[in-house]
């Protein structure tokens, strides 16, 4: 047990190490809001073996909870995540696979009608797939 909470503990630093490098590609803003404050590194999609600066993403806490929020609890304040309309034509695809991600996942007329005219290439669809099946 002792062992296993080692390597999260590892894990855990080694995500919080990428920060700094993180906070220069994002100009210390969340990376799907734009807002800045209290930012934290997080892994939306399927964690690689180590951790790498193209799979984590910088967020603000709003947006760290609802890249791991239900579909349900996105709802109650869905004009709240427009900035998602933005976020969804991202130049880093993670930031661009979890926009669309929770887009999809709204019943909001703006969040389909963003959705209408985005064509994703594959490699997008496979990040918004592996974020969804997490």
């Amino acid at each position: 047990m002792a062992r296993g909470q080692d390597r999260a503990a590892e894990r855990r630093a080694a995500v919080a190490a990428l920060g700094k490098d993180l906070s220069r590609r994002a100009r210390s803003r969340c990376e799907l809001c734009g807002e800045g404050g209290s930012l934290s590194v997080v892994e939306p999609g399927p964690a690689p073996q180590e951790p790498a600066l193209d799979a984590a993403v910088l967020l603000c806490a709003r947006c760290a909870a609802l890249s791991t929020a239900s579909s349900a609890s996105l709802h109650r304040d869905q004009d709240t995540l427009r900035f998602l309309t933005t976020a969804i034509w991202a130049e880093l695809p993670l930031v661009q696979a979890l926009a669309v991600r929770l887009c999809r996942q709204l019943s909001a007329p703006w969040a389909a009608l963003a959705l209408e005219d985005l064509v994703l290439d594959d490699e997008i669809e496979a990040l918004v797939r592996s974020a969804s099946a997490r």
